[in-house]
């Protein structure tokens, strides 16, 4: 936690998943979770200078088996980019099917950081009485930058924020 602390002051880049969980909403499994994330001074600057930064969430629920491969229930993926418009001097957050306008880059980072109702799948796909095995991560998708910061971006702790990987159980027990 220490080292966590010195790279928020020392100007790095810092991301973890505070909670996360599933959540049964109109016979559909959604997550809803939050992340605390701290952008770093070089992805602050690169972002201001008009560089779209593209996020990656991956979800999954696996169904551990004890003689096999466990069974992958549901994986899921979604891409949200975050860009400064230098004009309007707006930052604009891009979701698969909508985006949202903030005037400061705290806001954006706010809503960055908080997934709500993000619909996965159908109730039936977790079978009454059995464990499940859920876990989340999100980072930065470099190969998404500008050729030429792809290179820059190569082993550069300055371009990496990822989140260690949350996980948890989860016990389909409504019908």
């Amino acid at each position: 936690m220490l080292l966590a602390a010195w790279s928020v002051l020392a100007g790095g880049n810092h991301a973890h998943i505070k909670v996360a969980e599933l959540v049964l909403r109109d016979d559909l499994w959604t997550l809803d979770a939050e992340i605390d994330i701290q952008l770093g001074h070089a992805l602050e600057e690169a972002l201001s200078k008009g560089v779209t930064l593209t996020f990656l969430y991956e979800f999954q629920i696996v169904k551990p088996l004890k003689y096999w491969f466990d069974d992958e229930v549901v994986t899921e993926r979604r891409q949200v980019t975050l860009n400064y418009h230098a004009l309007t001097k707006q930052f604009i957050l891009h979701y698969p099917q909508q985006q949202k306008v903030f005037d400061t880059l705290t806001d954006a980072k706010q809503e960055l950081a908080t997934i709500h109702d993000w619909r996965l799948a159908p109730h039936a796909v977790l079978e009454k009485n059995q464990s499940y095995h859920a876990a989340l991560k999100m980072h930065l998708d470099t190969s998404k930058l500008p050729k030429a910061l792809q290179v820059d971006a190569i082993g550069e702790s300055d371009w990496e924020l990822v989140t260690p990987t949350f996980s948890w159980w989860v016990k389909e027990t409504v019908r």
